[in-house]
C-alpha cells in the first residue's frame, strides 16, 4: 500500500497556489487551509507505522516456544553463584523465578518437570550467615521460600571458611559441601546444565562489598 504522506514543500506550494487564485472567498479559503493542514497531519500519523516497518528489510520477530519440549521430560540446571556484591543474589533470583515460571507455562508437562541446584561459592556467602539475617532479610526469606519449592542451595565449605563461617553459622535451609567447583562438576556429571547467569568473574572470598559481614565483624 502506497503511503499517503505528502512532502511539506509540495503541500505548501499547492496551498499557496490555491490562495493566490482565490481572492473572492477568503473565509472559505481559510477553512480549506485549516482542513488541508488537518488532513496532512492525519495522513502523517496513518503513515507512521508503515514508515517504521520499512526501517529494516528483515521483517518482524515472532514468539514461539519449543514444540518438542515434552520429549525432554525434565529440565535440570545447576546455578553458579559467585558475586562480588552479595546483594546480587536477590537480582539473580529473578532469573531463577523466570525459569520456574516458563517451565510452568510452557512445559515439560510432567509430574516433576524442573530441578534446580544453586551452588554458592563467592563473597555472597555472607547472605546465608545467621548473623546477617536482618541485613539480608528479603533475600534470605525469598531463598527459604525457593527451597520449599524444591530448589537446593549448596554452600562451598572452602569459601565459607575463608569468610570465617562454620556450617552451624549458616541458615538451616542450605547445605555445606566440600567445594564449589566440586559441586558444579558433580551436578553436571549428573546431567544438570550449568547456568552462570549473573555470575561475576572469579572473585576472592572477601571483597569490599562483604568485608563488613564476614565472621567476627559486628
Amino acid at each position: 500500500m502506497r503511503s499517503m504522506v505528502v512532502s511539506g514543500a509540495v503541500f505548501e506550494a499547492k496551498l499557496e497556489s490555491l490562495l493566490s487564485h482565490s481572492t473572492r472567498y477568503p473565509k472559505r479559503i481559510m477553512n480549506t487551509k485549516h482542513r488541508a493542514v488537518s488532513l496532512l497531519l492525519l495522513s502523517a500519523l496513518i503513515a507512521m507505522p508503515a514508515m517504521a516497518q520499512t526501517d529494516s528489510p528483515y521483517g518482524s520477530a515472532r514468539f514461539e516456544s519449543y514444540s518438542d519440549i515434552n520429549s525432554i521430560q525434565q529440565l535440570k540446571a545447576v546455578w553458579d553463584f559467585n558475586f562480588s556484591d552479595p546483594k546480587a543474589v536477590g537480582m539473580v533470583f529473578n532469573n531463577v523465578a523466570a525459569l520456574m515460571k516458563a517451565t510452568s507455562e510452557y512445559g515439560p508437562n510432567e509430574m516433576d518437570p524442573l530441578k534446580i541446584v544453586i551452588v554458592s561459592h563467592g563473597p555472597e556467602i555472607v547472605v546465608w550467615a545467621k548473623k546477617n539475617y536482618t541485613k539480608y532479610k528479603d533475600i534470605v526469606d525469598r531463598a527459604a521460600s525457593l527451597t520449599k519449592q524444591g530448589i537446593r542451595i549448596e554452600i562451598c565449605n572452602n569459601a565459607a571458611k575463608a569468610q570465617g563461617f562454620k556450617p552451624e553459622d549458616l541458615q538451616g535451609f542450605v547445605t555445606v559441601v566440600p567445594a564449589g567447583p566440586y559441586a558444579l562438576a558433580y551436578w553436571q556429571a549428573k546431567g544438570y546444565s550449568l547456568n552462570a547467569i549473573g555470575a561475576t568473574m572469579p572473585t576472592a572470598p572477601i571483597t569490599d562489598a562483604n568485608r563488613g559481614d564476614i565472621a567476627g565483624k559486628p
